[in-house]
């Protein structure tokens, strides 16, 4: 009997002294009560589990160890503690979100540094890079090409060919202009990454609320003026070109086959796609000892040359450009220059931007480069009515800019690729000042013929092939 009642009091001593020992245990490894729910065995002590240490190893910022404690001194075990005890780097980057860290991450601050720039920044740096791109690089059709391509197989379709023979000789005909390898490269890029506008703002107060309004004398009476009977601005009268014929060296030479569509109304006659008699593509070098000079243009032929006070070089051939669309290309007739969508630009004295970055732009709707050039001075006055000098005010923007294939040009003057890059050149740089257009040639006895392009390898055969 003594030796149970022996035993029974050893297992009991040893039964408590293992739930003290359990007791001090789950004391020293109690979960703190800010750590997530979702991870227990992050909750080691220690804080050995792979991913929170290398997660401390990024955040924790260039330190030397902490000295171990002395082999003699036992830690208090209240340090011991998650409550009480101070949080590692770890520990405060697992804190719930209203828990302030006490100390800043590098990455934090590389982050910082790298903000987003300010919108005036990111557009200009998109301006920069659209100049660069587009300075001589076209990649798509212009909006005349993509209806000039449509009214191709309308008028393909017309004379008897199947649509798909229709579309695809007007694929092949109408295309952007050849690149060049500067702006293939650019083309196979990839495009630059968007960019990220979305923006967070801090709750606002409400408004505080207005004032009361004070008291004040009632306002004596205002006694009404008669109303003006407004004054309508009359239009200028519409100037009819029914019945008018495009000049006969702009038309298709003999035995060139064409077909005919239809742009604004008006008959175009184009034979491969492109118009009839187009000019060639020439670009003649001023010397660069001649200095600053103005541009002429004649009309009636589509001569560009230069202008100047040195005898050598006045007169000199540039380049050669159209101007005015279908019936009234290069076309001096009076009703021609007061007309929309059609008329070359009017004779006078034109003038360039006055700030050398504006002077060649991007035509977002043309989709190339242009001079846009200002009407100063018309000239030649004695040659029209009211009515015509009425609507060429009306008539809308002008400038140089360089012909695709099938255009023409209204209200412009439109030079071939090489005359094009060649006369840009001269107005951006500030060596042509200015621009004088005539009606007539003013140097007969030096201008040449203009130089077109009659012959043509297109045959309606080719539309039942």
């Amino acid at each position: 009997m003594s030796r149970t009642r022996s035993a029974a009091t050893a297992a009991l001593a040893v039964c408590a002294l293992a739930f003290s020992y359990a007791s001090v245990a789950q004391d020293m490894a109690a979960p703190d009560p800010g750590a997530p729910e979702f991870a227990p065995d992050l909750m080691r002590p220690a804080l050995a589990h792979p991913a929170v240490s290398a997660e401390t190893a990024r955040l924790r910022p260039a330190e030397a160890p902490p000295a171990p404690p002395p082999p003699a001194e036992r830690p208090d075990a209240s340090a011991e503690r998650p409550d009480t005890a101070a949080k590692s780097p770890a520990v405060e980057a697992l804190a719930p979100a209203g828990e302030a860290p006490t100390t800043v991450a590098p990455a934090a601050e590389n982050a910082a540094a790298d903000s987003p720039a300010s919108a005036d920044d990111i557009a200009d740096i998109f301006s920069k890079l659209g100049d660069q791109i587009y300075e001589d690089c076209i990649f798509d059709l212009s909006e005349e090409q993509i209806e000039i391509q449509a009214a191709l197989i309308r008028a393909y379709m017309d004379q008897g060919a199947q649509s798909a023979v229709a579309r695809r000789l007007a694929a092949i005909q109408i295309q952007a202009p050849k690149l060049s390898a500067k702006c293939e490269q650019m083309r196979r890029e990839p495009p630059p990454p968007p960019v990220d506008w979305t923006t967070t703002t801090d709750a606002q107060e409400p408004p505080p609320e207005a004032p009361a309004p004070k008291s004040a004398k009632p306002p004596k009476p205002v006694i009404a003026a008669a109303p003006k009977i407004p004054v309508p601005e009359l239009p200028p009268p519409a100037i009819a070109l029914a019945g008018k014929q495009g000049l006969p060296q702009w038309d298709c030479a003999d035995g060139v086959d064409y077909v005919t569509i239809k742009m604004n109304g008006y008959p175009r006659k184009l034979t491969g796609g492109e118009i009839c008699s187009p000019f060639e593509d020439v670009a003649r070098e001023v010397p660069a000892s001649a200095g600053t000079f103005k541009l002429g243009y004649t009309i009636s032929t589509g001569r560009m040359f230069v202008i100047s006070d040195n005898p050598a070089i006045n007169g000199q051939t540039i380049s050669w450009g159209l101007s005015g669309r279908d019936i009234c290309r290069n076309n001096p007739d009076p009703d021609c220059f007061a007309a929309r969508a059609v008329g070359p630009l009017p004779p006078g004295e034109y003038s360039f931007a006055a700030e050398k970055q504006y002077r060649v732009t991007w035509g977002p709707k043309t989709k190339r480069h242009v001079a846009a050039i200002y009407l100063k001075t018309l000239s030649n006055k004695e040659r029209f009515s009211p009515a015509h000098i009425a609507a060429i005010k009306k008539r809308g923007n002008i400038a140089i800019h360089v012909r695709l294939k099938g255009e023409m040009s209204e209200a412009c003057i439109g030079l071939e690729p090489k005359g094009w890059a060649y006369v840009a050149s001269l107005i951006k740089d500030g060596r042509a000042t200015a621009l004088t257009v005539y009606i007539d040639e003013p140097h007969p006895q030096i201008a040449e013929a203009p130089p077109v392009i009659v012959a043509s390898s297109f045959s309606l055969t080719s539309l039942f092939k």
